[in-house]
């Protein structure tokens, strides 16, 4: 799901998705029903220069919060299909005491399908300015960041992962969010996260 302003800015995601296996299509966030959603075997939530903190900003992206709440389809928001997540959950979307811009160390706090492999800590892309306050009723946290308290979430119940930072910004040096990102594809294809 393509939430940035400008069509086709989710264009290094979509390499990392398909890098890592999977059958890819782009639909922007005006077509997010949860019918729309639960054709796929996953659906990943992009990143957005929008900003959910300022007044009135979330009624484009109400269908959107919608589908996440309605979708049996595993979900992965990244940054800010993360804080859309939080949001249609019932947290608030707070700004950043300053904009983070680059890789953080993040501690890896719960076991989980989706850091499979990876170590306690790991190395992702931060770029935000505006963060999940506080962990949504029903979900566990699962990483945090120097910069980033709710770096990664899941539901205890269905299948939706967030994460603030940007897996599909990686490197040979840093292939930390490719693996996750991977994780996420390899899961989805098995079926396992699906709810029945």
């Amino acid at each position: 799901m393509d939430n940035y302003l400008v069509h086709g800015k989710a264009g290094q995601l979509k390499e990392s998705l398909a890098s890592n296996g999977a059958s890819v299509s782009v639909t922007g966030s005006s077509e997010s029903t949860a019918r729309r959603f639960n054709e796929y075997d996953g659906v990943v939530l992009s990143g957005s220069p929008a900003m959910l903190s300022e007044k009135g900003s979330e009624v484009q992206f109400l269908d959107e919060m919608n589908a996440i709440k309605e979708s049996q389809a595993p979900l992965l928001g990244i940054c800010f299909g993360h804080q859309l997540m939080g949001r249609a959950y019932g947290s608030r979307v707070i700004r950043a005491s300053q904009l983070t811009n680059r890789y953080v160390d993040t501690e890896v706090l719960a076991k989980d399908a989706l850091f499979s492999g990876l170590p306690k800590r790991i190395s992702v892309y931060e770029s935000h300015y505006e963060l999940v306050e506080t962990v949504p009723e029903g979900f566990l946290l699962l990483a945090k960041s120097p910069t980033s308290p709710i770096s990664a979430m899941r539901h205890r119940k269905l299948p939706l992962f967030g994460v603030q930072f940007h897996p599909e910004r990686n490197s040979a040096g840093r292939p930390d969010g490719d693996t996750l990102v991977g994780n996420f594809v390899k899961a989805c294809a098995s079926g396992s996260l699906r709810v029945l």
